[in-house]
């Protein structure tokens, strides 16, 4: 169990709506069927979507401690990694720019210099974000410690965070967010937690932190091709000497890689999120995160991986603005 700083202060500044939700869902494909006997599964979502306007979801977790720091070091430069629609870039240009830091986000992609932004790109320059875009080979040296070097000397930076947030602070963050279920539920753990799976940390966080109290396994759904790949990130956030929960990630359902998508996937999340407009408190998906591990949930549980009754809990990330 990690030792959590306290990020109370840096929360209030920002105005972070805390604790997110815990909020079930009651939906038609919740049931399945055992020969001609219907079955149900109890589903609960944690919605870590509704944290913010901006920096919503898995997002604010991962950039609790790091803005903290940010200004307890006095940072006057911070340099990160992304693609043209990163949720991390946007949220954490949105920070720096509220803290009157500059900030330069590495941007994969150099042809897009020349073209229209869209509107992840269009914030990022409302903010006075530097935006500097390189080729894939160059941006494919992001983990390089040589490069890295040369980039934070070249652009006088003083913190680099990694592509999507992920690196040993983050997990601080996923570790509040578990805090926060405990608070919320009293009753039996639940038997399996999802989320989706991007660049590991996350999911290394619920892992590292998830008591058997709270749940018996961990899932995370993979929204690219990975296998083994998805696993080494994950594994390397992981305390070697501490006993886990089970944890598995499935690979089932990205769709064909990080960002692409079907038109099922489409239309499913067009249903869910014009069933959900209903609701006292809508649930809203896109086709990049959140719409994938719903998707996988659903079909999970119709293919009746998960016993009757089961209880299982869904991990809203965010991420909507990338589909905007």
């Amino acid at each position: 169990m990690l030792t959590c700083p306290r990020t109370e202060s840096i929360a209030t500044q920002f105005s972070i709506i805390t604790p997110s939700p815990l909020q079930k869902i009651e939906a038609a494909w919740t049931r399945f069927f055992i020969g001609e006997s219907r079955k149900k599964v109890e589903v609960w979502c944690k919605r870590d979507d509704l944290l913010h306007g901006v920096i919503a979801g898995n997002k604010w977790r991962k950039l609790a401690k790091p803005l903290q720091e940010f200004q307890l070091n006095r940072a006057s430069h911070v340099l990160s990694f992304g693609g043209p629609y990163s949720n991390h870039l946007h949220a954490l240009g949105y920070c720096c720019n509220q803290l009157n830091i500059k900030f330069t986000a590495v941007i994969r992609g150099a042809y897009l210099k020349d073209q229209a932004f869209n509107r992840t790109l269009q914030d990022l320059n409302n903010w006075n974000a530097n935006l500097v875009f390189v080729d894939k080979i160059t941006y494919q040296q992001k983990t390089d410690e040589n490069y890295l070097a040369t980039l934070r000397k070249k652009m006088s930076a003083d913190v680099i965070i990694p592509e999507g947030g992920s690196q040993q602070d983050a997990l601080f963050g996923m570790q509040a967010m578990l805090d926060e279920i405990n608070m919320a539920t009293s009753s039996r753990p639940f038997d399996a937690i999802l989320l989706p799976v991007g660049s590991g940390a996350s999911m290394a966080g619920v892992i590292e932190n998830c008591s058997s109290k709270l749940a018996k396994h961990i899932i995370g759904i993979g929204v690219l091709q990975g296998e083994g790949y998805l696993e080494g990130l994950v594994n390397q956030f992981l305390n070697k000497d501490t006993p886990h929960l089970p944890w598995h990630i499935n690979h089932q359902f990205h769709f064909g890689g990080y960002a692409k998508s079907t038109v099922e996937l489409k239309t499913f999340c067009k249903e869910v999120n014009q069933q959900q407009a209903k609701q006292d408190i809508p649930i809203c998906i896109e086709p990049v995160y959140s719409g994938k591990c719903f998707f996988a949930l659903k079909t999970l549980i119709q293919q009746g991986y998960f016993a009757p009754n089961s209880k299982i809990l869904i991990i809203h990330t965010g991420g909507l603005q990338g589909a905007r």
